[in-house]
């Protein structure tokens, strides 16, 4: 199945604000939402929905509004989280919006900020925002390092 929606028990015991979609190609949501439930356990709030070769840009968009719909039910507010700006996913997302649709959305979806979110289930709108534009602006970090100084082999405590 394309998409993968978290077991009906929360880790946290508690009841949530918002819910979280991730709408990407191929199966990068899924991917990622394994990976934060790696550290925070099974995600009920959490949907991924995948965009595959095998599913039309409508069947998609069906399948966005229908998880759309339940999250606003249960939950607050929606946040829609995508992987490329002017990609299918969040050409659906827009038109969504477009159509009365009230949800937080945003593109370039990745681990840090969905796993931030994932820990953060109390924020409202704005502060969600905020989450998301500062865990984003720390994720992405060129990698340095820098070797230490040789030592000879007898000071090597082996």
């Amino acid at each position: 199945m394309e998409t993968t929606r978290a077991g009906e028990d929360d880790s946290s015991g508690g009841s949530m604000s918002f819910g979280i979609i991730l709408a990407t190609h191929a199966h990068i949501g899924e991917a990622l939402l394994e990976g934060a439930e790696m550290l925070a356990g099974k995600q009920t709030r959490v949907c991924a929905l995948s965009l595959t070769e095998n599913k039309s840009a409508e069947e998609f968009e069906a399948e966005f509004s229908e998880v759309y719909s339940e999250l606003d039910e249960a939950y607050d507010h929606v946040v829609a989280l995508c992987d490329i700006y002017g990609g299918t996913p969040f050409n659906v997302i827009s038109r969504a919006m477009l159509r009365g649709a009230e949800m937080v959305a945003f593109t370039g979806v990745n681990l840090p900020v969905l796993i931030d979110l994932v820990f953060s289930a109390d924020l409202t709108p704005d502060e969600v925002r905020e989450h998301v534009l500062a865990t984003n602006a720390e994720a992405l970090k060129e990698v340095k390092v820098q070797l230490a100084e040789e030592e000879d082999e007898d000071d090597l405590d082996l």
